[in-house]
């Protein structure tokens, strides 16, 4: 179903039946719940130390191994996004999910794995994007240096990838310490 088309649908309704495709939908789906509950009381601090959590006991959980799964990271990226907090708040989630990448990285002290070196460039890149997109290069740019400074640690391609990304990025404007 087109939004159009849903759009069209619900304008049939009045205002009671939507209320109750509301409810059945915020009973039916625990993302729309979320969405719902977030949308009547908008707390984007606390739904953002909710998904650094989530990105956090990826790679350095209270109890057992890391499972250090990108793809739960990244879903928890897309989901806070879909929120539409504040871009700083965007930026802050971003560079979390990296520098976890990376201090894991040097935690493992030996070559990590392919998706995850994947999964740092093209973060990296996505948030220079945004930064410049946004005009938050100068607020985070530090950051930005602090975790390639960390990550030229690490063994293999990785801290090179970064550079180069970092390097190529249109709105660099700095100078890399």
């Amino acid at each position: 179903m087109s939004k159009t088309s849903l759009k069209r649908q619900l304008m049939m309704l009045d205002r009671d039946q939507i209320a109750t495709v509301l409810l059945e939908l915020y009973d039916a789906r625990k993302d729309a719940r979320e969405y719902l509950e977030y949308y009547v009381n908008p707390d984007e601090n606390k739904m953002l130390e909710k998904y650094k959590s989530v990105i956090a006991k990826e790679f350095f959980p209270s109890k057992g191994r890391p499972r250090a799964r990108t793809s739960v990271c990244k879903k928890a990226v897309k989901e806070f996004i879909t929120l539409h907090p504040g871009p700083g708040l965007v930026v802050e989630l971003r560079l979390f999910l990296l520098e976890n990448l990376v201090r894991y990285a040097l935690r493992m002290k030996s070559w990590i794995k392919d998706s995850h070196c994947r999964t740092a460039c093209s973060v990296l890149e996505d948030t220079l994007d945004y930064m410049f997109v946004y005009d938050l290069t100068d607020a985070y740019i530090r950051r930005v240096d602090n975790i390639l400074l960390t990550a030229g640690g690490i063994r293999g391609e990785l801290p090179f990838r970064l550079g180069e990304i970092y390097d190529g990025f249109s709105g660099n404007t700095h100078d890399r310490r």
